[in-house]
């Protein structure tokens, strides 16, 4: 399910947003609607590695991604798409582990922002815009 503009208007980038806790898939949706995204959410990472395998046309364009995921982890997900799609989709990270070795692992496998939580919106938004760019 994705929720946006509908696709006659969109002029937005398209957003896989990957998060578990509910209360905040609900802001970072909110925020990111509010600012012109299209988003695609996914709850885990069985529902983000779906997404990310969507036909042609309705792929995501970024993925912001938390790490501490159920099912598969944000670190699983990130491997699928770097090393078995191929993909060099743009991911920003947004994550409350506090972990050095972690972070150094995501970004050897290509990431455009590595973000702790709770992250400014304003932030978000700026990660997302680069990410882009």
């Amino acid at each position: 399910m994705t929720r946006g503009r509908p696709s006659q208007e969109r002029t937005s980038h398209r957003v896989l947003v990957v998060e578990d806790d509910e209360e905040l898939m609900g802001f970072l949706e909110d925020l990111l609607v509010a600012n012109g995204y299209e988003v695609m959410p996914a709850r885990n990472g069985v529902e983000a590695m779906v997404a990310l395998t969507a036909p042609d046309g309705e792929n995501p364009q970024v993925v912001l991604l938390d790490l501490g995921l159920p099912l598969e982890s944000g670190v699983s997900v990130l491997t699928f798409l770097r090393n078995v799609l191929r993909s060099g989709v743009p991911v920003v990270v947004l994550t409350g582990q506090q972990d050095p070795e972690g972070e150094a692992a995501v970004r050897e496998l290509g990431i455009s922002s590595y973000l702790r939580k709770p992250a400014p919106p304003g932030e978000v938004l700026a990660a997302l815009a680069r990410a882009l760019a």
